[in-house]
């Protein structure tokens, strides 16, 4: 660092040098280590133990009054032997903190000296940087290891803060979740999957005066993590949990690949998100390109409801004639059930279709509509003839014991979690979509899982990838998707996915969401419309529950709507029965609105939901929550235009008031918009 650098950090941060000049470290009168600048404050003890005393934001210390006295970092090693200790800052030899630089930038790093061989010779740095125009510091840690020993699992950082009396947490849980704070227990995030979308966390006051904290880390690769808060009493503890992969150890040395970053913002969790997540996410590759400028099959673009035909029976068959007259032309169509094993058994063995099938794809596109048929993605039936005629145990996922991940859903079937990176799953993946696409004539295919299970951890050593966790496994996909979209899909035809985990996202032309979560002790919020409306296409809200004249169907659809989803995916036969008059009529309504303003939800961005006053009874909504019969959004269209959308889930005409004081009647079942 030199020193004009400290001098400046020095005067910013209202400091005195260290008296002896040559340890170019920053000290207040008390002795502490201060790293500073004009948005953030971090003091560290400079004495013989480790701790972090201070972080001050927007003159707000978000740590608790004694500090985060957490251990800071655990590591999990592995030697050449067997050896397995899962090591924390007690057990080594402080060696205490220092002023450093970390790519150019004012650091602050604290060492300990770990015992792997007869000495603590094996130092665990943690380094804390904050450039001069950061607004918020990064967290990085390396480690020195004897030779033949890797890092196989870790979790950092792990700071302790003070907990947000009466706060929220949200979450990235599909569309995004905010959850109460408790004095005790942890709420958890998985990435990348429907339970970790996103690479955040943040802890709001819902009553705007304590302002936002966020963590996140900076993974532009998108590797598996798991970010938890444990609450405890007054205090709460932000961390990560990583598997590390095998290659970031080399030459002696493990190195996090990226930064975590931790900054608090006196605004509210959406600014939060809108300020310090979603510029990060543009850069990424990911999110660079809005959906306009993205090659999209143009039908999914028009598809602005879809249809979930649940079998090819003759009363499905007859229903879906039916919906598809009622609703006319562009209706998507995932269908389920059409292959030749009952669901959730013998994949990836779907062939023959049942009996007329293909006959039942041409008479739907006849109608109008486009076809993607259910596939699964991820999993192989260890009792299929394929699994040993293909020799699939070789593109089994493997656990470190060199056991298979075996998962069982509700057809009480094994499955085998496949390694996306294995030239035999990929190969498979060829085969399922290109023989779907030519022998059926469908319009696209649905490739369940991808973007909604987990990534596992591998340790195979036959499938090209490191070792353990990391990024391999959405860049394993992204060359399986890119290499069938450039090989063999036409434009025309699309690939779709479950859920909406953010490193898939430019892979798919469209994305379901329906495992959201919803309870009476949380709530969905639209964190994913608010960082991805104009770089996603995606349909759905929840599962659609088997009763849907309660209510629940219309609010569901108003949703979707505001937050700028594709509209239904409800089964043929339950839509189109005779006693749900009125869903069928709001369904039409908001799709024929969606359609008319592709300007606004294809390619324009969600900014914020709204309560519109007035005319606005409370429903509480079956299985769902309370919620205002008319609600509203913010939206800018793709040439930055802001709009007002308002939907009704009313039986009646209402009258509202907008944010802006205009006043504007909404139709019964329908939707209206309005300059902002």
């Amino acid at each position: 660092m030199t020193k004009k650098t400290i001098s400046a950090l020095a005067i910013i941060a209202g400091l005195s040098l260290a008296a002896d000049a040559g340890t170019s470290a920053l000290r207040n009168d008390a002795g502490d280590i201060v790293l500073a600048n004009e948005n953030a404050r971090l003091v560290f003890d400079g004495g013989k133990n480790f701790l972090f005393k201070e972080f001050t934001m927007s003159s707000k210390n978000i740590l608790p009054e004694s500090g985060s006295t957490t251990h800071p970092w655990q590591l999990t090693y592995l030697g050449p032997d067997g050896e397995n200790p899962l090591l924390k800052p007690v057990w080594g030899d402080y060696k205490g903190t220092e002023v450093t630089e970390y790519n150019g930038a004012p650091a602050v790093k604290a060492t300990w000296n770990m015992v792997l061989k007869d000495t603590p010779q094996w130092p665990v740095t943690v380094t804390v940087a904050l450039p001069d125009d950061a607004e918020m510091p990064s967290f990085h840690i390396d480690a020195a290891l004897p030779e033949g020993w890797v890092i196989t699992d870790l979790e950092f950082p792990r700071i302790t803060l003070a907990q947000i009396p009466k706060g929220k947490a949200v979450l990235p849980i599909a569309y995004g979740c905010e959850y109460n704070l408790s004095r005790e227990g942890q709420l958890q995030t998985r990435y990348p999957s429907v339970t970790g979308s996103m690479q955040m966390l943040m802890m709001h006051d819902p009553a705007g005066k304590s302002g936002t904290v966020f963590f996140a880390p900076r993974d532009k690769e998108g590797g598996n993590k798991v970010l938890r808060m444990k609450m405890e009493g007054d205090n709460v503890t932000f961390l990560q949990e990583v598997v590390a992969n095998y290659d970031w150890t080399t030459n002696g040395k493990f190195s996090l690949p990226y930064g975590i970053e931790i900054g608090y913002n006196p605004a509210g969790w959406q600014a939060t998100a809108l300020k310090w997540y979603r510029p990060w996410a543009l850069e990424t590759e990911w999110a660079q390109n809005n959906v306009r400028d993205r090659k999209i099959a143009p039908w999914v673009e028009n598809a602005d409801m879809w249809l979930r035909p649940g079998d090819t029976d003759p009363a499905t068959l007859d229903a879906l004639r039916a919906a598809l007259k009622y609703f006319g032309k562009g209706v998507g169509l995932h269908w389920y059930y059409w292959h030749n094993y009952p669901f959730d058994t013998h994949y990836p063995e779907y062939f023959p279709a049942k009996p007329g099938f293909r006959k039942m794809v041409a008479e739907a596109q006849s109608l109008g509509a486009y076809v993607t048929p259910y596939i699964n993605g991820r999993l192989w039936d260890p009792a299929t003839k394929s699994y040993k005629a293909e020799n699939a145990k070789e593109a089994s996922c493997r656990k470190a014991d060199g056991t298979l991940y075996t998962e069982v859903y509700s057809s009480k079937v094994l499955n085998t979690v496949t390694c996306p990176a294995s030239q035999i799953w990929q190969n498979k993946l060829h085969y399922l979509n290109k023989f779907i696409l030519d022998s059926i004539g469908t319009n696209g295919v649905y490739m369940d899982q991808i973007g909604c299970a987990p990534a596992e951890p591998c340790y195979a050593g036959n499938h090209g990838h490191g070792k353990g966790g990391g990024s391999w496994w959405p860049a394993a996909y992204r060359k399986v998707l890119t290499d069938m979209r450039d090989n063999f899909y036409t434009p025309d035809q699309a690939m779709t996915t479950e859920e909406n985990a953010e490193p898939y996202m430019d892979l798919f032309d469209m994305m379901l969401v329906v495992n959201s979560p919803h309870a009476s002790y949380m709530r969905m919020v639209p964190l994913f419309p608010l960082i991805y409306s104009d770089r996603c296409v995606y349909s759905g809200f929840t599962y659609i529950p088997w009763k849907i004249n309660d209510g629940s169907l219309c609010y569901l659809t108003m949703k979707s709507l505001l937050w700028g989803a594709q509209l239904g995916w409800v089964e043929p036969k339950l839509l189109m029965n005779d006693a749900n008059k009125a869903e069928q009529l709001m369904l039409k309504n908001l799709t024929k609105f969606r359609k008319d303003n592709h300007n606004i939800f294809f390619g324009g961005r969600f900014m914020a939901e709204f309560t519109p006053e007035g005319d606005n009874p409370v429903f509480d909504v079956p299985n769902y929550q309370p919620t205002p019969m008319v609600m509203g959004a913010e939206w800018t269209d793709n040439k930055g235009k802001s709009y007002y959308i308002v939907t009704n889930m009313s039986n009646r005409d209402r009258t509202v008031t907008l944010p802006n004081g205009k006043v504007i009647k909404v139709g019964s079942y329908d939707a209206a918009k309005s300059r902002k």
